[in-house]
């Protein structure tokens, strides 16, 4: 890469020799192995010549920069300031290819040189950098530390809303400082804030954000902002898909929030043609002979659910997709061993289920009647009524989960019928999903493997019962629905 020559270059020409010298002092070496850190650090060729004309001018007399120029020359060993032009020179075609702040993807990870080399500062222990000149600054970068300490910055609403603390000295924080005057007339200049948050070595763009208040603590006298972030998809930046995934989720419960005829006034007005965002993301590059070879095993059957592909593609093979069981990302090999064939819907469970126990229940009807079962004290919930059924196994479906566990609770076989509805419930040991069907008692006599009792119930007296938290739902379901027919 052209940048990878334009660093050797300054090293080969300045740093090296320097380094080398037998009568270089250990004091000027120690500052040139600083420099070369930096210039290791630089992505494109337009900032590290950004870096070297800090160089350009020689320094006066007296300044305490001078002592390093003037020893190298006393060496005979070239400096960054006869560097700069040659540098200028040889690198012209690729001077302008500097790094800008629409390279920041909100959502990507970033170093602290990535920031520092940005802002020009070349300082990586800042925790705010102002981009451009006072007072109109083009943005603001903050990196965010949240680990303990006297003054720890926090997520009050997780990256929506934050408090940062204050630029201080010396523990004196004032409003009028540098760094802290920006933050607080931003929205008078409309600078956006860039928030990092630091995370070990890593800094991760987490959004443009808004200055909203500051705030005091008289105990302590320390001084924060509450910073604000805006929608991603209202800042035209380009995000990365995990933000854009979070982002549509985020409109999504703001949505379920309001009340349904408000959410329902707003699609009258809303514009029926979507606006853009440009997403961004990272792939790995496949071995194509893994994918083969796993579609191969499968023989059309996803290797999950045990069902056949859901569809055949264009070339009419069967359709399944190849995921890692321990994914690239966590890294996982590309082999064989550590892939397997799913149907698309095993597919997005596998990236975005929630871990969950899945349970079947039975509605069992006879005319207005339903059939209802009372667990056994062992169960930890004694007293309490329940519809019969139970957890899923293997590969079964839940038609199949339900027809084995009425005949090992009840002794009965069913048939099921349509799907009723679903109820989530959680405890202390784990998420329930429960998934009711309509059935119908075919033969056999019920016999009572794992409850005390067991009615045939009038629906409209289901409430005369107390029924586990989880199936209340199905009860009043089935009572809405029973008051309809009779109306």
């Amino acid at each position: 890469m052209l940048i990878d020559r334009a660093i050797q270059f300054v090293i080969d020409e300045v740093e090296s020799p320097a380094l080398e010298h037998p009568q270089l002092e250990e004091e000027y070496k120690n500052k040139v192995k600083r420099s070369k850190i930096v210039v290791h650090r630089m992505k494109k060729v337009g900032d590290l010549a950004r870096y070297l004309k800090r160089f350009e001018i020689v320094p006066p007399v007296g300044d305490p920069k001078r002592k390093l120029y003037d020893r190298f020359k006393a060496l005979g060993l070239k400096t960054y300031e006869d560097l700069y032009s040659e540098f200028v020179t040889r690198f012209a075609h690729a001077t302008d290819d500097v790094t800008v702040l629409d390279d920041f993807v909100i959502g990507q990870e970033y170093s602290s040189w990535d920031i520092s080399v940005f802002s020009q500062t070349y300082d990586t222990q800042s925790g705010i950098y102002l981009i451009g000149d006072e007072p109109n600054y083009q943005a603001i970068f903050i990196k965010a530390t949240f680990s303990d300490g006297k003054y720890p910055n926090e997520w009050i609403d997780k990256y929506d809303d934050l408090k940062y603390y204050m630029y201080s000295l010396r523990n004196v924080f004032k409003s009028d400082y540098k760094y802290n005057r920006a933050i607080i007339n931003s929205p008078k200049y409309e600078t956006p804030i860039f928030v990092f948050e630091k995370q070990n070595e890593k800094c991760i763009l987490k959004g443009v954000y808004k200055y909203v208040k500051d705030e005091h603590d008289p105990s302590n006298d320390s001084r924060w902002f509450i910073l604000h972030k805006v929608s991603s998809f209202e800042t035209d930046k380009i995000v990365t898909q995990n933000e854009y995934e979070r982002e549509v989720s985020k409109q999504v419960d703001i949505s379920k929030r309001r009340i349904k005829e408000e959410r329902r006034n707003r699609l009258q007005n809303a514009a029926k043609a979507p606006d853009t965002v440009t997403v961004t993301s990272t792939q790995f590059v496949r071995n194509g002979d893994v994918i083969v070879e796993v579609l191969e095993r499968a023989k059309g059957i996803c290797e999950q659910c045990k069902k056949p592909a859901p569809f055949l593609r264009k070339d009419l093979t069967p359709y399944l997709e190849v995921h890692h069981i321990k994914p690239l990302a966590d890294g996982g090999d590309d082999t064989v061993e550590n892939a397997i064939a799913i149907c698309p819907n095993c597919h997005r469970a596998a990236h975005h289920a929630a871990e969950v126990v899945t349970v079947t229940a039975a509605v069992i009807m006879d005319a207005r009647k339903v059939l209802i079962t009372k667990r056994r004290d062992e169960d930890g919930t004694p007293g309490l009524w329940e519809f019969p059924g139970g957890k899923l196994e293997g590969s079964e479906s839940l038609e199949q989960c339900l027809r084995r566990e009425i005949k090992e609770e009840l002794n009965i076989n069913i048939k099921v019928r349509k799907y009723f509805r679903e109820s989530v419930f959680q405890t202390e040991k784990g998420t329930y999903r429960i998934m009711a069907f309509f059935a119908k008692h075919i033969n056999g006599d019920i016999q009572l493997n794992v409850h005390d009792e067991a009615k045939w119930v009038d629906i409209a007296d289901l409430n005369q019962y107390s029924f586990l938290p989880a199936d209340v739902t199905f009860v009043q379901e089935l009572q809405k629905r029973a008051s309809k027919t009779k109306h």
